[in-house]
Formats: structure tokens, C-alpha cells, sequence
């Protein structure tokens, strides 16, 4: 060995001995732990002594620790380099120079030099600490010998074992989750044993079992916290309803917590749930799937309707409403036309019909509107309907409308003082049939749609109205003896404006009506709804015209028009608005440096794997319908389990994966930063190459 490898070749020999050291008191501990348990259970009561059992596996447990100290003493520069990362790989790269060949003596100086400064600032009993495995050698010698000179002592520990765990150590062995989907739905019941997350259709019940040694266990999920049922012989169960997205804690509480001990810092298992939604049917006419105008009545229509559902169908219908009358004189007739379905499995259905309209006794002027309605088998779902199309007769002479707006209810294609009434009568007709609360919101929708038609009218009061003095006559023409009719008329105050006064009319009594449906009344309010129906057939007589004037608000002030100085004119300065933080980005950020945090602990403890899966709580909390967030959470979740076990290499390592994904899903939200332009001297050189290159092509 070199003069200057001999400070480094003592240090990684003292550092061999403390790991054969840590080794085999490790074995010897197994060995009398083994020992032990097995005494416990009975075994060398049938003849064979403890001591000599004890003593077996205690050399049984050195064998195997010196066999196993061997292979990582020959390792010892990499666990130097593993456990003290400032090192920088100079260890190993010193403790691999003895058996190479072609170092020069200088360099290998160098290294060795190198080496032995770093390691004089490394603390072995820290690095490789003995203390803890000569501890739990001393404790598992001191039960096996109590255990063995005191034989009551080892049925008191079996009985101990064999009954349920209400000390303060408190272990959750497993949990088993039941989905049960809704009965509607015809789909199996599925069991999953630990699971890390859970999908349910909306509307499930799901029932979670867990095995636990505690003295109790809480179950939490975004909308509540309670206690789980205590089945006996550590057995505890709850059941839940799948509603929304979010997550289930399960938690085991100790019988004595301690400030040592907490309860938040107790064992507990985090399981993510996604819920799936039950969409709508879907339902579409795909022919003739446009509105059509008729030359007569005596048509036949071919209707194709294609409908389907993420589950299952239960319905397909072809409805239509018919729709005959002019003005206030509406009339709505509904019906249903059969329809052939063939039906390609239980979520995919296609009809056909040959709708003949010669059964409707259409009357020029009169139209149908149609549409499919479809519906599937979720309890108390709205039917779902398809986009409607009329088709209409004209009147001779006249144009198709121009469009039909259906609303989205059913019952309701159009709003006007002929359907309240409509309304109105058939609200009474089936009173005996309704409660007084269902009798009394229907009468209180009818007074909104009431109050509808009211304002219509009333915005429309913005125009005049004038009677025709002979409907005969030419517009362009004057008749001097009305004109002298009416000049009596004004001088005897006799030339009010009929037309308007009959709409003011109509309008109170529409109020009237409004007030009489909004308590109920409905004999008062068919009074005044077919008082204010006469009052609007007045008002809109064939001899009545609409004159439109033209408002203040409408006018230009022309002598405001180009004048005023220009010093008067200035900018308006406002605030600049700040864009508001995205709650997301804003929660993931702080669960990153959450993470970020428990990176740098040396030793983690109990409040720390607490931390750790509070932090798995809330990037679930984040959004629990996100797959990578429920990797996320489940990563951190082993990272709590790893720091309650003392494994704290593990531990950072799920730490460091649990960061890198929640980074990426981080990096997924954030927008794209602006692109960096090319350097101007990029561009001056690609302008100077060009230019040799066609200065070449143009010499040859």
C-alpha cells in the first residue's frame, strides 16, 4: 500500500468492523426473537430445552449475519458513498486504485489525498451506528430470558396475542372494499382487497371491511367523518354512497394515545374514489332531419331515429305536437306515432317510422312539430329529446315560417294568452287528482307564464296604435268627410284611441290573473284570463294598425355633433387588472413544496409519515377524478408507511418519484412560456453563408 492509502485504508477498515459489528448483533437479536416466539407458542414444551434452542438460533443468526457482512464489507465504499453523498464517488474511486494497473503515481496521490479529507469530515458511528443493533440484542436477550425462567409470563403473552388490540399500538392488516352498482344498472358486485383506488358508478354502495388491530377506526371521506362499526375479533365495517369524486381515509386509533403517540400520526390506508357518472340517453333524428313544407295535407313522412346510452336504453318514442290557428286563437294537440325499433344491443337503438299525416286533418296555415324522445333506466332521470323539426302546410299564397323555437319543457311550444288559459283549465280539471302543495306550484307556474305574456305587452306598449278610418280605402287617399268626422270628435274629446285603451285593459286584467294563480284561485283567474283574451282580439282588430315612433334614446343631438376643444379630451387611466392565481396550480405548488420539505429530514418520525399522508390527502383533494394524482397520492401514501417502518431510504425515494409526478402534472397546467428568438449574429451568419454560397455557384 501507498505511504499516503495508508489514513484511507484504516478509515474503511474501522468502517468494515462497524458493519460486521451492526450485522451480527442484528443476527443475534433475530435468532433470540425466533427463539423466543417460538417458546411462546409452546414448542419446547414438548421436551426440548430453551436454552439450547435459544442458543442454536442465536449462532444460527451470526452464521448468517457474518455470510451476509462479508459481501457488504467488500461493498464498503459504495455504502460510504450511498450514506454520505458529499463524498462525490471519490471513495470508491480511491478503494478501486489497488487493483488497477497504468495510474500514475502522481495522480493516485492525488485521489488518495483526496479521499482521505473527506473522509476525516465523516462521522462513522453516524454513518454506520451500532448502537441501536446492540440495543435490540441486549432487549431480545432480556425477554428471552424472562420469557424462559418464567413460563406464566408466555401464556399471558399468547393470550395477549389472541385477542383484539387495544394497547396503544395500533397496526391496519388489510381492507377489503364491496362495490355494489345500482340495481338498475344490471352490472356484478366487485371485491377489491387493498386497493389504491376505487371506481363506482354514481348512485353504489360501497361497503368497506378493514382487519385491524386498534381499539378503533375512523373513516373519512370529503364529505364526512365517522367511526366504523366494531364487528369483534378486529373486524370493522361502514358503508358509504358513491356521489362524487374524492377519497376514503381509514384510519386506526390507539386505546391510550400519548403526546409520544398521537392519534393523528396513528396507522391509516388513503384509497382515491372515482366516481362515474350515469350520462343521458342520447337521441337524434337522422331523417328526414330537416324542416319541411307540404304542399297539402294527405303526406307521408320517413322518420329514422338512432339512440343510445352508456348503460342501457328503457324508451324510444316519436312524439309531435300539432299546432293549429292564428293570433291569440292557438290550439296545441300532442300525440305519438308508432314507431319499428330495432334494437342492435342494450345500449344502441335505431327506429324507423312511416308517418302518415292524412290521420292529423291538417288545415292550411296549420304545422306539426316532432321530435324522438328516448329515456334509460336510471330511477327519476329526465327523458332525453332530440332536436325538433316541423313540417308545415301553408296557406295559399303564404311563406313557410321561418323557424319554430321549442322550449325545453314539455307541454310548452309557445307562449301566449290562448295557452295560459289552456293551462289553466286542464291545472283544473286535475285538481282532485293532485296534492295541495303540487296543485299550488302549478298554479304559481302558470301565474309566471301569466306575468310573461304581461310583459310582452307591455314592452310592446312602446308603439302607438291607430284605427283605420276605411279599411276599403287607399291609404294614400283622404277622405274629407271622416276627416271632418273626426275633427267633431276631437273638439267634442270623443277620439280617444280605442285600440290602446283595450291593451291597457288586457294588461290589468293579466295582472288580476297573475295575482288570482299566484294563491291558487283559479275560478277568478280563468275570469280575468279570458277577459284579457277579449280585451287583446279588440286591440288587434283587422282595423287596427301599428305605428312605430321613433324613441328619445334613439335620437342624435346634431348640434352636440364636431364641436368641443381638443385640450378637453385625456386618456383614462385605469387599474391594470391582475390575473387571478389558478386554484389548481395554487394547490399543487404547495404540495410540491410540501413534498419539498420532508426531502431534507435525516430521521423521519411518527409526525412526520403524518405530514406525509396529510399531504397525500390533499393532492386528492385537488382534483380526485385525476389518474396522476392518484398515483401522486398513492406514492406518498407508501412514503408514510415506509417512515412508520424507519425505512428512510425508501421513504425519500417514494418522495422523489411522488415530486417528479406531481411536477409533471404541475408542468401539464402552467401555459407555455414565449419561445426565445434566435440571436441577431445567428442570423447575420446565415445571411453571409447564403451570399458565399451563391457567389460560388455563380463563379463555376
Amino acid at each position: 500500500m501507498r505511504p499516503d492509502a495508508s489514513a484511507f485504508g484504516a478509515f474503511l477498515a474501522q468502517a468494515s468492523r462497524r458493519v460486521a459489528v451492526a450485522t451480527v448483533a442484528q443476527g443475534a437479536a433475530v435468532g433470540l426473537i425466533l427463539a423466543t416466539l417460538l417458546f411462546i407458542a409452546g414448542w419446547p414444551a414438548r421436551g426440548l430445552s430453551g436454552t439450547l434452542v435459544g442458543l442454536a438460533l442465536t449462532g444460527a443468526g451470526v452464521a448468517g449475519a457474518l455470510i451476509v457482512s462479508r459481501g457488504r464489507r467488500r461493498e464498503i465504499a459504495h455504502l460510504v458513498e450511498r450514506r454520505a453523498p458529499v463524498c462525490r464517488n471519490l471513495v470508491v474511486t480511491a478503494a478501486e486504485l489497488p487493483g488497477r494497473t497504468g495510474v500514475a503515481e502522481h495522480i493516485a496521490s492525488v485521489v488518495y489525498d483526496q479521499a482521505t479529507r473527506v473522509t476525516k469530515t465523516l462521522d462513522l458511528p453516524a454513518l454506520f451506528p451500532t448502537r441501536n443493533a446492540i440495543a435490540a440484542t441486549a432487549v431480545a436477550a432480556g425477554l428471552w430470558v424472562v420469557v424462559l425462567a418464567n413460563p406464566s409470563a408466555a401464556r399471558a403473552v399468547r393470550g395477549a396475542s389472541s385477542s383484539s388490540a387495544t394497547g396503544v399500538d395500533a397496526t391496519i392488516d388489510a381492507v377489503e372494499v364491496t362495490v355494489t352498482p345500482p340495481a338498475y344498472a344490471g352490472q356484478p358486485t366487485k371485491t377489491l382487497r387493498d386497493p389504491s383506488r376505487i371506481e363506482a358508478l354514481v348512485g353504489s354502495r360501497i361497503r368497506v371491511t378493514t382487519r385491524a388491530r386498534a381499539a378503533g377506526v375512523v373513516l373519512e371521506t370529503l364529505q364526512s367523518k365517522d367511526t366504523m362499526a366494531s364487528s369483534g375479533a378486529g373486524q370493522f365495517a361502514a358503508d358509504l354512497a358513491a356521489t362524487t369524486d374524492g377519497y376514503i381515509s381509514i384510519q386506526a386509533l390507539p386505546s391510550a394515545p400519548s403526546p409520544q403517540r398521537p392519534i393523528a400520526s396513528s396507522p391509516h390506508r388513503l384509497i382515491g374514489l372515482s366516481v362515474i357518472s350515469d350520462d343521458p340517453a342520447r337521441v337524434r333524428i337522422t331523417a328526414p332531419a330537416r324542416d319541411l313544407v307540404l304542399p297539402n295535407a294527405r303526406q307521408t313522412i320517413d322518420v329514422t331515429i338512432e339512440a343510445s346510452d352508456d348503460i342501457g336504453l328503457a324508451s324510444l318514442r316519436l312524439r309531435y305536437t300539432k299546432v293549429s290557428g292564428s293570433g291569440e286563437r292557438f290550439t296545441f294537440t300532442e300525440g305519438e306515432v308508432p314507431i319499428t325499433v330495432t334494437r342492435t344491443d342494450a345500449r344502441s337503438w335505431r327506429a324507423r317510422a312511416s308517418w302518415r299525416l292524412d290521420s292529423l286533418a291538417l288545415d292550411p296555415g296549420d304545422m306539426v312539430v316532432y321530435r324522438a324522445v328516448a329515456a334509460d333506466h336510471r330511477p327519476g332521470a329526465t327523458p332525453t329529446e332530440s332536436d325538433a323539426f316541423i313540417a308545415e302546410v301553408p296557406t295559399p299564397g303564404g311563406q313557410a315560417a321561418p323557424g319554430f323555437a321549442v322550449d325545453p319543457e314539455q307541454e310548452r311550444y309557445a307562449v301566449s294568452q290562448q295557452m295560459v288559459i289552456i293551462k289553466t283549465e286542464r291545472l283544473a280539471a286535475r285538481r282532485s287528482a293532485m296534492t295541495g302543495e303540487a296543485y299550488a306550484t302549478a298554479a304559481q307556474e302558470i301565474a309566471a307564464e301569466q306575468r310573461k305574456v304581461r310583459a310582452e305587452f307591455v314592452f310592446m306598449m312602446g308603439g302607438e296604435l291607430s284605427d283605420v278610418p276605411d279599411e276599403t280605402s287607399d291609404m294614400t287617399e283622404i277622405n274629407e268627410e271622416a276627416e271632418a268626422a273626426g275633427e267633431d270628435d276631437l273638439l267634442a274629446g270623443r277620439a280617444a284611441n280605442q285600440g290602446r285603451l283595450a291593451l291597457l285593459r288586457a294588461i290589468r286584467y293579466m295582472s288580476r290573473a297573475a295575482t288570482a294563480l299566484t294563491s291558487a284561485q283559479l275560478t277568478p283567474a280563468l275570469t280575468h284570463e279570458r277577459a284579457a283574451l277579449v280585451q287583446l282580439e279588440r286591440a288587434f282588430a283587422r282595423t287596427r294598425i301599428i305605428l312605430r315612433a321613433l324613441t328619445e334614446r334613439e335620437r342624435l343631438d346634431l348640434s352636440r355633433r364636431l364641436t368641443g376643444g381638443l385640450a378637453d379630451a385625456a386618456r383614462s387611466a385605469r387599474p391594470r387588472a391582475e390575473a387571478p392565481a389558478e386554484p389548481r396550480a395554487l394547490e399543487l405548488r404547495r404540495s410540491l413544496a410540501g413534498i419539498a420539505s420532508l426531502t431534507n429530514v435525516r430521521g423521519y418520525t411518527a409526525n412526520d409519515a403524518g405530514r406525509t399522508a396529510l399531504l397525500a390527502e390533499n393532492v386528492l383533494r385537488v382534483d380526485p377524478r385525476d389518474t396522476t394524482l392518484h398515483a401522486v397520492a398513492a406514492l406518498l401514501t407508501s412514503a408514510s408507511g415506509a417512515m412508520q417502518r424507519s425505512a428512510n431510504d425508501d421513504a425519500r425515494t417514494l418522495l422523489d418519484r411522488a415530486a417528479t409526478a406531481l411536477a409533471g402534472a404541475l408542468r401539464s397546467d402552467l401555459p407555455a412560456g414565449p419561445r426565445r428568438g434566435d440571436a441577431i449574429d445567428i442570423h447575420r451568419l446565415g445571411g453571409a453563408l447564403t451570399d458565399a454560397l451563391r457567389t460560388s455557384r455563380g463563379g463555376r
